[in-house]
Order: C-alpha cells, then structure tokens, then sequence
C-alpha cells in the first residue's frame, strides 16, 4: 500500500518557487459533470465577499499530498513571463 505523501514546509518552498507565478489559481470540481464525465476547473470564490481565494501555503500542501487538484497560471500578469509550459495531451486524438 502506498503511503500518502506529506507535503513538508520546504517541499511548498520549492514547489512555490519553481511554478508559481502568481497566486490567482483554479480548482479542479470535486465530482465529474453529470453529462460529460470531465472535471471542469473553476476560480474558487470567498462565500461572503465573492472575492476570488488567494493561493496560499496549505493549498500547495494540499495539492502535493493529493487532496485537490489546482491548476496556476503560467504567465506573470506583471511582467508578461512564464516559468514554466505545459501541453495537455491526455486525450484520444492528442497530437
């Protein structure tokens, strides 16, 4: 049986310092459409305000040990610049 990860203070560090770019995220919903099957991503919200949540530590943590799902944002809205790139090619007729 394999043992879940526990995301440590320094692994969040370096996890944060190599793909975060800004701390706007997405959330992966927690059960597939009923329809399509897909799991769609969505800007999670504050109840109250409605604000948009900020990435922070223990979302990172929960994201490493396999709680959630998030997705972030490549480019830096500030300065226009990537740390990273990613193609998603998972499904039937991915090139």
């Amino acid at each position: 049986m394999k043992r879940p990860l526990n995301a440590t203070t320094a692994m969040v560090k370096i996890y944060t310092d190599l793909f975060i770019n800004r701390r706007a995220y997405t959330l992966q919903s927690v059960r597939p459409h009923p329809e399509s099957g897909r799991h769609y991503y969505y800007r999670p919200k504050e109840r109250a305000s409605g604000a948009p949540l900020l990435l922070t530590e223990q979302t990172i943590a929960d994201h490493l040990e396999g709680r959630i799902t998030i997705g972030l944002y490549a480019i830096n809205s500030l300065n226009q610049r990537c740390k990273w790139v990613a193609i998603d090619a998972d499904y039937a007729r991915a090139k």
